[in-house]
Parts: structure tokens; C-alpha cells; sequence
């Protein structure tokens, strides 16, 4: 149909006045489409720059975790989750979805498992690939430079497990999407694991180290500007649980990681876990405590293990 044929319908159906105003419409939600287009494209570039700004430190820091005792205690933490639901025979497809200098890879790729590793940053995958080079592992790894709220390039239901750790779900643009697309990926009977910064420990520990308003934006908004600029956008448990119920998924666990830490983590509680029994007890309270309700409630980081149904 061609234009002028277009509008003597809008002119009949609506009359001269509705049809101005249905152009008028036309044009702002155009407009807003655009502007949604174009701050999402401005917020990706500011996130992307600020990553490959922080891979070289990223990099250091997993070169010498060895000796860090925050590290080792968070990793054993969701270690204690992951492997139980890992594929049988240890033959399977995992994604690490905003990987950054891959996390789990140097584990579960010589375990047999293909793994792709997905982050917005160039430099991040770089030293991941490095780093899987040097210890021997690569030749399992696949390398996607992807924003978590778009796997477009990963075909859907094509992982036994998505993994995402260090929330990248509260560090990009959209959370809700970013799991979404987790849970696009997954196949019938396969997990999805991630964790999101909990907006109500944040407000507490951000009120008490700088006391302002700003403690009602992040209750109400869940949201915060972080360093660089970054907005932060945290969850809830209740928030979680409905996101999750929303895609179909079955919410299998919902527990707090180091519960008793703040993010990023106070120095001097990093220091007690020098005390082996100090770090004994954290272990302790994130196998036995970790899922109560009252102890997710409290904890700075909240995770998440959702299985997609057959």
C-alpha cells in the first residue's frame, strides 16, 4: 500500500484530528525506541570500556589467588554448588557468561567438559585465553565477546549449565534479560547458576559507611552508581525467585555466598580469615547456614540454582 493510500485510511477511520495525533504517537514511540536504542548502546560502551580498563588487574589478582583467603573462601563456596549438578560422565556443554578472566575454566575444562566463555571485554577474554594457553587447557574453550543481556551468536538449549559468577547480572544493563538469555541457553533438565548483589544488605552497609538518602534510592530503585560510573542494579530474594518463576524455571536454591561479608569485602574481615579457625567457621556457615532465610536476607551477595524443566 503506498502512502497517500495509508493516509486516506487514517483520515476515514479516525478523521483528520485522530489521524495528526496517531502520527504524533507514531513518531514519539519511534523516538523512544531510539533513545532506548541509543542509551543502550552509550551504557555497554561505558561498561565495556571500564572491563578492559580492569583486566590487567584481574588478571594479577587470579595469577596470585593462590594465597588469597577471600578468593579461595568464595570459590569453595560455589564450588559446593556447582559440582554436585555437573553432567554425568563429565561430558557436557558449560557456559561462563561474563566470565572475565574465566573463573572455572581451569577446573571443569580438564575435568572433559567444552566450555564457552562469554564477556563484554576483549582484554578479559584475551587473559582468559592466555592464562587457559599457559596452563594447558584451551584446546576445551570457545571465546564469545557477548554482553550477558545478548547471547545472540549461542543457540538456544544448547548448555547443560550456565554459570555466572561475580554478578555479572548486577553489572550490566538490564538483570532481567541478562536471565532471561541464561535461561534461553539452557537445556530442558540443565541448570542455571548465578549470582545478583543483594539490594537490601547493600543499603544497610552503603548507610553505614556514608549515611545519606541515598539508602532510599537503592531500597526502592535497587539501584546504585558504583565505581566508574557503573550503575549497579541489585535484587532481592523475592525479586530473584519472581524473575526466575517467570522464565519457567524451577528455583532449586536460593542462598547466601559468604554471608557474613560485605561487597567488596571490609579488609579487616579478610585479615580474620588468616585465623584457620575463623575460616573454618565461614566454611561452616556457608554449608550449613547459607540457605536459611534469614541468613540470604543478610548476605551481600545472593546465588541462585534453577533447573529448566523437560
Amino acid at each position: 500500500m503506498d502512502t497517500k493510500g495509508w493516509s486516506e485510511i487514517k483520515d476515514n477511520f479516525y478523521g483528520q484530528k485522530g489521524t495528526e495525533r496517531r502520527d504524533e504517537l507514531e513518531k514519539n514511540f519511534e523516538f523512544l525506541q531510539n533513545l532506548n536504542s541509543d542509551n543502550k548502546i552509550r551504557v555497554n560502551t561505558k561498561i565495556r570500556k571500564v572491563w578492559n580498563q580492569r583486566a590487567e588487574i584481574h588478571a594479577a589478582k587470579k595469577e596470585h589467588q593462590v594465597g588469597d583467603l577471600n578468593s579461595k573462601l568464595y570459590n569453595k563456596s560455589w564450588w559446593g554448588y556447582i559440582k554436585p549438578l555437573l553432567p554425568k560422565n563429565n561430558h557436557g556443554r558449560i557456559l561462563e557468561a561474563g566470565c572475565g578472566t574465566g573463573r572455572w575454566a581451569e577446573l571443569l575444562a580438564p575435568m572433559g567438559f567444552d566450555l564457552v566463555l562469554s564477556d563484554i571485554s576483549s582484554n578479559m577474554l584475551a587473559k582468559a585465553k592466555k592464562f587457559a594457553e599457559e596452563k594447558g587447557y584451551v584446546k576445551n574453550l570457545c571465546f564469545e565477546e557477548l554482553d550477558v543481556c545478548d547471547l545472540h551468536s549461542l543457540q538456544s538449549e544448547s548448555f547443560d549449565m550456565v554459570i555466572s559468577t561475580g554478578e555479572p547480572i548486577s553489572m550490566c544493563s538490564d538483570p532481567m534479560k541478562a536471565i532471561s538469555e541464561y535461561c534461553r541457553v539452557v537445556r530442558p533438565g540443565g541448570y542455571v547458576i548465578c549470582d545478583s548483589g543483594n539490594r537490601y544488605r547493600k543499603a544497610y552497609d552503603n548507610f553505614h559507611l556514608f549515611p545519606s538518602e541515598q539508602v532510599l534510592k537503592i531500597l526502592e530503585t535497587g539501584e546504585y552508581e558504583g565505581r566508574d560510573g557503573i550503575t549497579v542494579h541489585l535484587l532481592g530474594p523475592t525479586e530473584l525467585t519472581e524473575i526466575f518463576t517467570d522464565q519457567k524455571m524451577e528455583l532449586l536454591t536460593l542462598a547466601g555466598i559468604m554471608p557474613m561479608f560485605s561487597f567488596p569485602p571490609d579488609k579487616r574481615l579478610t585479615k580474620a580469615l588468616e585465623n584457620e579457625s575463623t575460616y573454618q567457621a565461614m566454611v561452616t556457615i556457608s554449608k550449613k547456614y547459607a540457605q536459611r532465610p534469614e541468613i540470604v536476607s543478610l548476605s551481600s551477595r545472593l546465588l541462585v540454582v534453577a533447573q529448566k524443566p523437560f
